[in-house]
């Protein structure tokens, strides 16, 4: 499952808007979701081993019609899931329960914030819940931007305060409160302010082949450095 918003200026990205404009926020959140489209979405021949979901605020958007306007495409053997909660921790919780009840012995909630997430984490915490309860995935800030479960669904994020320095640390104290053991994955980070974009460029550089979309859109945005705009060019002609 991937959690997204309607990135409709002003309604997204919000941290980082204030900081490089609400327009030019939302049109790079745009990318992030065609990127993580092109690289986590199923063929439909079903030689990929797990199902995807766009689970999607608010729930009154239309998804399918905003990921076909965004992507150019939206596709029919994928799931589009309305986030249902007044707070994340909440939307949260109800996702994973959606999960179990539609009878999926492992599901995984990434957020859209890190386009630069690999397809080999999913595939890892997939794997790690073959002999764990729960996976989790951290960012720099002590939040995270993987939560995965296994088995029966359990209330993990009740009572969990999100959106803070401590909110990974707090899932995983609720996990072992209730017994379940924690798979932890590979640490990245998610682009949520001015800051972050130094991080994104610089895990994108030289040329941005990891994540196109955000790359181009960065260079377009005038965000990456005149100097990594010509590398990249130089990297493309040869």
């Amino acid at each position: 499952m991937i959690a997204a918003r309607d990135p409709v200026p002003g309604t997204t990205k919000t941290r980082l808007g204030a900081a490089i404009g609400m327009e030019r926020a939302a049109t790079l959140y745009r990318a992030f979701l065609q990127d993580l489209a092109a690289r986590l979405t199923p063929s439909a021949d079903g030689t990929v081993a797990y199902d995807l979901a766009w689970t999607f605020s608010p729930p009154e958007c239309d998804f399918r019609a905003v990921l076909a306007g965004v992507v150019g495409i939206a596709p029919d053997h994928v799931w589009y899931v309305a986030q249902d909660g007044d707070d994340w921790g909440t939307r949260q919780s109800n996702l994973l329960r959606w999960a179990a009840e539609q009878g999926y012995a492992r599901s995984v909630l990434i957020a859209s914030d890190s386009p630069q997430l690999e397809l080999d984490v999913v595939h890892g915490a997939f794997t790690m819940l073959a002999t764990h309860e729960v996976a989790i995935g951290r960012v720099h800030d002590g939040g995270y931007y993987l939560i995965g479960m296994s088995g029966p669904h359990h209330d993990l994020l009740a009572r969990v305060p999100m959106s803070t320095a401590s909110a990974a640390d707090d899932v995983v104290a609720r996990a072992h409160a209730l017994n379940l053991v924690v798979a932890e994955m590979p640490p990245t980070f998610d682009v949520d302010e001015a800051a972050d974009l130094d991080r994104l460029i610089a895990a994108l550089a030289p040329d941005g082949a990891m994540a196109p979309a955000s790359w181009a859109a960065l260079a377009a945005l005038d965000l990456v450095p005149a100097d990594l705009v010509s590398a990249a060019e130089i990297s493309r002609r040869s």
